[in-house]
């Protein structure tokens, strides 16, 4: 008998996942995290910062003015009429494939499963037996879940963070250097960030989604009954009773068998993937899962028509998103990483006003040299503080111009030209107006 045991327990296992449902989970986690890597890359790369500082925006090596209109109103129209196409069409993928707040949430269910056990469940896809009102608890658990919630709570913080600071600043305020970039409330700030997402990640998690995030509702107010959903195959409802595998797996406790156009579903697929399992264990079961992504509840060979449908619908929001196009390349083409311009340094009135101020503006993150001319006025007749000047990165700075007050009476036009090393020309006309007193006298 032991023999037989033997050799029985020597007959290799092999278990068999369904290929659709399986690269369908494993593409919906790879989508969440490349999502949280890419909210952090894109301020450490310099790829997009806010500057408050010198209030404009930070792309790559530039700084983006809210003057340069094409640029900021092209992009905002591009991505928000893009992002409405993408509701249409997709329904609440944003939710349930990207939103960081899913993400967070799904994990901190997964760890508090994992230290304290679940309170029922119904179910387990592992092959393990049916498990009812696990509780596992103890301080040492409650303990590692307090610091691990904690710890991803100060990470998160600092995201937000990154958006404002360059990375040199932020790693200063983390290793508590002295940074005079540094705000003086800036510990605060995060002290109440971090609170605040503590509570989100202990305590609210799915709720948020189900109860208080406006921005689903902004979605659903895009969606048709043509729109991308979870739709369920009635015809084989005999396999479907007494089971509640879809339900169980659905962390918003929806049931994916009645779902509605207006429901809390963000098509995150796992009802999809319970069933799609399940099905494939079964010895009694045939065929594929009963649930399944459709848009709306047209067949597999009606998606074109629905898909003719979509494009009709979302045609006033494509046009937006190509004028947007449009617009955010003119900008990008004619933008100027440079610029200046020359005003009257006194504010009295009545009286003859001899100064000037050029105010120079350097919109890049690496070092500049700017060559000043006059043209138009004969030496003596004007001085300059100064005839080039270094910007090491970006900033403005101001050189004085005094003219001269033995000019002939009249208006006198001038030209301050500036000249970067880069190629970058620019000149600005200047009219001066000269009473002559000084030569009458």
């Amino acid at each position: 008998m032991p023999i037989m045991l033997q050799k029985i327990e020597s007959i290799p296992i092999h278990e068999e996942r369904p290929k659709h449902s399986q690269k369908l989970h494993i593409l919906r986690r790879f989508s969440q995290y490349f999502v949280l890597l890419l909210l952090v890359l894109i301020p450490v790369s310099g790829l997009f910062r806010i500057d408050p500082a010198m209030g404009a925006f930070v792309m790559l090596d530039y700084q983006i003015w809210f003057s340069d209109i094409f640029i900021v109103m092209g992009f905002w129209l591009f991505a928000a009429s893009l992002l409405v196409v993408f509701y249409s069409l997709a329904g609440s993928v944003f939710c349930g494939w990207m939103c960081p707040q899913n993400t967070v949430s799904e994990w901190a269910n997964h760890i508090t499963g994992l230290l304290l056990g679940r309170k029922a469940s119904n179910m387990s896809f592992d092959g393990e037996q049916l498990k009812v009102a696990t509780q596992r608890g103890g301080w040492l658990n409650i303990s590692v879940l307090f610091f691990a919630i904690a710890a991803a709570s100060l990470f998160y913080a600092l995201i937000p963070l990154l958006y404002f600071y360059p990375p040199s600043v932020i790693w200063s305020f983390i290793t508590f250097q002295n940074d005079v970039r540094l705000a003086a409330s800036l510990h605060w700030i995060y002290f109440v960030c971090t609170v605040i997402i503590f509570l989100d990640i202990a305590v609210i998690r799915h709720l948020m989604c189900k109860y208080m995030c406006v921005y689903r509702v902004w979605q659903h107010s895009f969606k048709t009954k043509d729109t991308l959903k979870v739709v369920y195959d009635a015809s084989r409802i005999a396999d479907c009773s007494h089971c509640n595998y879809c339900v169980d797996a659905c962390f918003l406790d929806i049931d994916p068998r009645k779902a509605e156009v207006f429901d809390s579903c963000i098509n995150c697929g796992e009802c999809v993937l319970a069933c799609d399992r399940l099905h494939d264990r079964s010895k009694k079961l045939e065929g594929g899962g009963l649930l399944r992504f459709a848009m709306g509840v047209a067949s597999r060979q009606q998606q074109d028509s629905v898909l003719s449908s979509f494009f009709y619908r979302a045609r006033i929001a494509l046009t937006v998103t190509v004028i947007g196009g449009l617009l955010l390349l003119t900008g990008l083409i004619n933008y100027q990483a440079h610029d200046f311009t020359v005003y009257r340094s006194e504010a009295n009135q009545g009286t003859q006003i001899n100064d000037y101020r050029i105010n120079i503006a350097h919109k890049r993150f690496h070092p500049e040299t700017f060559k000043i001319s006059v043209q138009g006025l004969k030496v003596g007749q004007y001085t300059l503080a100064q005839s080039s000047i270094v910007f090491e990165t970006v900033g403005r700075k101001d050189i004085d111009l005094q003219i001269t007050s033995s000019l002939p009476r009249g208006i006198h036009r001038f030209f301050v030209t500036l000249e970067a090393t880069d190629g970058w020309v620019k000149r600005f006309m200047v009219q001066h107006y000269s009473d002559g007193k000084a030569n009458k006298s």
